[in-house]
């Protein structure tokens, strides 16, 4: 056996990662009419390292529709993607390059419409990508556009040197598909809301009936002289193994997360022979 191993790990290609390429859509909802009461936390957690592809270029223009205010308009389900990648195309492998695909497929489009229509729940944001099946795997984040604190980053230097500062949403977490045996999703979601003074303001808890969606502006509708004492969170964070073209949910008693994924490798494949 040991000879067999040595022989086989000395073959060309044996340790060679096979070319495979997934589309991934989800769908973060909540319970409406819950009982679940949130945790107090003194500190938000922060996932702005994560690759962001919901974030506005440059945060200028926050009046134009965002996924959570306007269901993604159809298309054929392949979802074209746009130019927004991890990493330049010239500096990576193309089979595991991250782009982000700007709109749901047929399928998670229905379920969208099913989910605004249903009495229990309200889907508040969608996001959909496309990654290799090899090593490194992507950390996506997922959030709205609800700002609800701003962190500076305290970095010293030039203005137009220092970092933007750190923006902490209602609703925000990550979204991650890993791949070794088995395909792997792992999931951080929070929804979160402002305790000021030990009271919620009147507006700032505004949840999914009142539309999860916001500007990036909307934190400072809060009076400027009243400072947040804390947060009341929900989360949503699991972690296991799931299939292609199945639907897969992860539930919590406020938030869950429903995720396509999809093996779009014969597909790839054939792009590049033709």
């Amino acid at each position: 056996i040991i000879v067999f191993l040595v022989a086989f790990a000395a073959m060309p290609g044996a340790a060679t990662a096979d070319n495979s390429r997934y589309r991934v859509e989800l769908i973060v909802l909540t319970h409406l009419g819950h009982d679940e009461q949130p945790r107090l936390a003194p500190w938000l957690e922060d996932f702005s390292s994560a690759l962001d592809f919901l974030t506005p270029p440059a945060e200028a223009d926050t009046s134009s529709a965002t996924p959570t205010e306007t269901p993604p308009a159809p298309d054929s389900g392949t979802g074209e993607a746009d130019q927004r990648s991890a990493v330049p195309d010239a500096a990576t492998d193309p089979w595991n390059v991250v782009v982000h695909v700007p709109e749901l497929g047929e399928r998670m489009q229905d379920v969208w419409r099913r989910l605004r229509l249903s009495e229990p729940f309200r889907p508040l944001q969608y996001l959909a990508w496309e990654q290799g099946g090899n090593a490194p795997f992507p950390t996506l984040r997922v959030h709205d556009l609800d700002v609800i604190l701003t962190a500076e980053t305290g970095a010293a230097g030039p203005a137009d040197e220092a970092p933007p500062p750190i923006r902490h949403h209602r609703l925000d977490g990550t979204a991650s598909l890993t791949r070794s045996r088995f395909l792997h999703l792992s999931i951080v979601v929070e929804l979160r809301e402002p305790v000021y003074d030990g009271v919620i303001p009147s507006g700032a808890a505004a949840g999914p009936n009142g539309g999860p969606g916001g500007s990036l502006d909307s934190a400072t509708d809060t009076p400027e002289q009243a400072a947040h004492t804390g947060f009341l969170v929900h989360r949503l964070e699991q972690s296991r193994a799931i299939r292609t073209e199945r639907m897969e949910y992860f539930d919590g008693p406020v938030l869950g997360v429903l995720v396509w994924v999809t093996d779009i490798s014969e597909t790839v494949m054939q792009e590049q022979t033709e």
